[in-house]
């Protein structure tokens, strides 16, 4: 009789190992682990995988051998059923065991023999498992924007993250390019090209442009030098290339000019940029003065958190894309 007591602990303290094991690790994690050939992940999945039927049967389990080892030790002495009870406590409670130590081992070697008896009972209590309820979800511990922003910055920092930098950097700015405003970012209206509506399109004009280091220019009615200028009009720098005629800027230009209050969301910004499908808006102040510009690159680049390089502008060109995928690829 002692030799089967002895037997009946065993078998509940395995599968009150087991039962931690396989949710010391969540299920996606294991299916990602198994994808990957790692043989111990793919062990446990096969388990894992049928899900509350795997729970009911060690509750079922657990809960019968572990009423009869009480009984049992009642029977036998008083001090032994509170021995049975406390250790069965801790387990429950407190014990953790891990699918990646030597409690993950056992589990791997098991599973066969795990896996075989599921799909066995799986007719059966199948579909009372469908039933039972999938249990009160963990709180993220997220309350606000900063909590998440937070939680980014920590897993930056974590020792086995997996996640590339510039995806955490991405999504660290999408949180935060919002509370950003336009005033902010925009290039002041001291450092703005303008072109005057009337300017000669020629070889100095061009350099000009070129040099400027800017790809969209406001058009201005007369001169481009005037105190209080008169938007009339965008110019894309890519209109001028293969141009070789002699007419006048606003010949090219885009007649379209919108605009955006200084004070306003980068939020706000992205999306007049997506309602007008315009590449650059004019900044004004509550004076109605114009005090900058903002382009779409500019807003792009708070999120990506670099400047967009003009490395490659090919993208017309079928064989210069050809070519250059053909070279990340090798």
């Amino acid at each position: 009789m002692k030799i089967f007591y002895a037997l009946l602990a065993l078998a509940l303290l395995r599968n009150i190992l087991l039962y931690e094991t396989y949710h010391s690790v969540p299920l996606l994690e294991l299916k990602r682990r198994a994808r990957q050939h790692d043989k111990r992940a793919g062990a446990l999945y096969r388990v894992a995988g049928y899900g509350k039927l795997f729970d009911l049967r060690q509750w079922i389990f657990c809960t019968a051998v572990a009423t009869v080892l009480v009984i049992w030790s009642a029977r036998t002495s008083w001090w032994l059923a509170a021995t049975v009870s406390v250790v069965l406590a801790w387990l429950m409670v407190w014990a953790k065991f891990s699918a990646e130590g030597w409690a993950g081992s056992l589990a791997a070697l098991a599973a066969p023999f795990d896996a075989w008896v599921l799909s066995i009972i799986k007719p059966v209590l199948g579909p009372i498992a469908r039933w039972l309820p999938s249990g009160r979800p963990a709180h993220s511990g997220l309350f606000e924007k900063r909590d998440i922003l937070e939680l980014l910055g920590s897993q930056h920092r974590q020792g086995d993250n997996r996640v590339a930098e510039s995806d955490l950097s991405i999504a660290y700015n999408a949180l935060t390019f919002g509370d950003k405003t336009v005033g902010e970012i925009m290039t002041p209206r001291r450092q703005v090209k303008m072109v005057g509506s009337d300017e000669v399109i020629g070889p100095m004009l061009m350099d000009e442009l070129h040099k400027s280091g800017f790809s969209h220019f406001p058009v201005v009615k007369g001169s481009a030098k005037a105190a209080s200028p008169q938007i009339v009009g965008t110019l894309y720098l890519n209109n001028l290339i293969g141009y070789e005629g002699s007419g006048k800027v606003r010949e090219l230009a885009r007649s379209e000019v919108f605009f955006i209050n200084e004070d306003s969301t980068l939020h706000l910004a992205l999306s007049a940029f997506l309602k007008t499908h315009h590449h650059l808006l004019i900044v004004v102040n509550s004076f109605e003065e114009m005090v900058g510009v903002i382009t779409l690159e500019d807003v792009l680049e708070q999120i990506l958190g670099k400047q967009i390089a003009d490395e490659f502008d090919s993208y017309a060109s079928l064989r210069a894309v050809a070519a250059r995928d053909k070279a990340i690829d090798s």
